[in-house]
């Protein structure tokens, strides 16, 4: 797909209305990118999420800077009361407009008989979609896709390249699956006998609800019975592992090299930082937020934050990592002690 060669240029009036913002400042100058707070130069339209950051407004070279209050400055302002929002509005704008993919399937593709594809769905290059498989509306299946027997996908959903969807797996609507993904993959389950480890078959499905996002990279395996489940609005990082029968609640976030075993249930609204590992048949309550790299071995009630190996609660992380940091002074102030105390009982043995 080929990009726009053209520069796109906006007056920072114009930027203003498209992020919904009060303009402080002239709205005259011409942004052409979005740029970072520290490196923005006059072309380039920038942000603070941060109040602390708004005190070195006056080093910033930008020519509009995205802000949730007014301050004093002679930098163009585009006043929101949600920063982040704004910005997506923005970036949106500059974002590289790639071709779009056009309805139909390429010469290269094989779709099997039995298989249903929209009219208005695009099949890229060397895409194989298998027997029983269905197609909805608008979605676009990019090269080098394999869409197995009798999985659905919903419509307006997008399929980057090389993405390996097996048989009986459903994907809802609005879905996106970046390249290199896999679901439907056999779970990791053996039994030991007669001299070895014997895979267990996993005769269920996958089902991925509506607009859910799955980074680069990912797995989501089949489940062993039934379905592991990706619930409606959750986004899954890059390489993040799902095990089978894993059941994930609505709107969760899971950050890159998290994995989760299998038939662990998270509720809704569950965050899960980098390289989070939680183990086989846990339960996480709705809202509640592991740290990077924590081990969770035991079921965390709704709203809780969790952090460290084994995960325990951050209040009580922070007082164990205050300890940890005078480990070095008490440790030379007990073996004072027990000098003094060797001097003590020897003079009390002497005497």
């Amino acid at each position: 797909m080929a990009t726009e060669t053209l520069q796109r240029k906006y007056t920072v009036s114009q930027l203003a209305k498209i992020a919904g913002a009060e303009l402080v400042g002239s709205g005259k100058g011409e942004i052409c990118r979005a740029a970072p707070f520290e490196s923005a130069t006059p072309d380039s339209i920038t942000f603070v999420s941060d109040e602390k950051l708004l005190e070195n407004i006056v080093d910033c070279k930008a020519g509009a800077v995205i802000v949730s209050k007014k301050i004093e400055t002679c930098i163009p302002l585009l006043v929101v009361k949600n920063v982040e929002k704004a910005l997506i509005a923005v970036l949106k704008e500059f974002a590289p407009k790639l071709s779009a993919p056009q309805p139909g399937i390429h010469k290269s593709a094989i779709v099997e008989q039995g298989a249903v594809v929209s009219p208005t769905a695009s099949i890229g290059e060397f895409v194989c979609v298998r027997q029983g498989a269905i197609i909805g509306e608008r979605t676009i299946i990019s090269a080098g896709c394999k869409i197995g027997e009798n999985s659905i996908i919903g419509n307006d959903c997008r399929i980057d390249d090389n993405v390996v969807i097996y048989h009986n797996c459903k994907i809802g609507n609005n879905c996106i699956i970046s390249a290199n993904s896999v679901v439907g993959a056999m779970g990791f389950g053996y039994y030991f006998f007669d001299g070895g480890h014997q895979l267990i078959p996993h005769t269920g499905g996958v089902v991925i609800e509506d607009c859910v996002e799955i980074g680069a990279n990912a797995c989501v395996d089949r489940a062993k019975f039934g379905n592991t489940i990706i619930g409606a609005g959750t986004k899954i990082d890059n390489l993040v592992q799902i095990a089978h029968n894993v059941v994930i609640g609505k709107c969760c976030l899971i950050i890159s090299q998290a994995g989760i075993a299998g038939s662990t249930k998270l509720g809704n609204g569950v965050v899960l930082a980098g390289q989070v590992g939680i183990a086989d048949h846990r339960t996480i309550g709705d809202g509640a937020q592991i740290g990077a790299q924590a081990g969770v071995m035991n079921d965390i009630p709704a709203g809780k934050q969790m952090l460290g190996s084994p995960a325990i609660d951050i209040k009580d992380f922070a007082k164990q990592v205050i300890l940890k940091r005078k480990l070095p002074e008490m440790n030379k102030e007990l073996k004072q002690l027990v000098k003094r105390i060797e001097i003590l009982e020897a003079a009390a043995n002497n005497s």
